[in-house]
């Protein structure tokens, strides 16, 4: 389960704090805030329920922590453990970093990474980790934040029809015969985080 502790301050009225399932319908705002701004509204399908099951449920799957002021969640850093073969130890995911537009420029994006990275090294982690598109011009706040761009690695993503005909082609070759239907390809394909933040 994972499990945000210690709670960090930031500037004189703001708050960087684990989120508390009280957050929820915060965090489901700001998610689909950031998801506005890189037009993929399609890939925002959770329910209240799913975030209360994999933030905070026993066998949860991300980390959230919110960015409070004048009792008002304004940002938010949505992280999650991954294990790597070969390492000893969990190795911290940035999912989500998302500051609402009128408060960007206050260093709020970055007291919400300082939160994460204090998380990592509380977790034993050697990175933190995050994917970002291209033309996402919160590179720069991440470089100045530390983050080194590793040019050697690629992301590929396999989605949509093209996952249900390999998944298919397994159960086919398990059984014999097709299986055409067994994975419907229902699911548009995710789009990659954009992570419009400004520091």
């Amino acid at each position: 389960m994972e499990k945000c502790r210690s709670d960090e301050a930031g500037a004189a009225t703001l708050r960087v704090r684990p989120a508390q399932p009280a957050d929820i319908p915060a965090l489901m705002r700001l998610k689909l805030l950031l998801a506005e701004g890189e037009n993929a509204q399609h890939a925002v399908r959770a329910s209240a329920a799913a975030w209360l099951r994999d933030g905070f449920g026993e066998q949860a799957g991300f980390c959230a922590f919110v960015a409070e002021e004048a009792a008002a969640v304004i940002g938010m850093a949505t992280c999650s453990r991954r294990v790597i073969t070969g390492w000893d130890g969990p190795v911290i995911f940035l999912q989500d970093l998302f500051v609402e537009p009128a408060h960007r420029r206050r260093g709020i994006a970055g007291a919400l990474v300082a939160r994460v990275a204090a998380y990592a090294c509380e977790l034993g982690s050697p990175i933190v980790e995050l994917t970002v598109r291209a033309d996402n011009p919160a590179q720069s706040f991440y470089r100045q934040s530390g983050f080194a761009l590793l040019p050697q690695c690629l992301t590929y993503v396999l989605a949509g029809p093209q996952l249900a005909a390999l998944a298919n082609r397994d159960q086919q070759n398990q059984t014999g015969t097709p299986a055409l239907t067994l994975f419907a390809a229902t699911a548009p394909p995710i789009a990659p985080r954009a992570d419009p933040t400004a520091a």
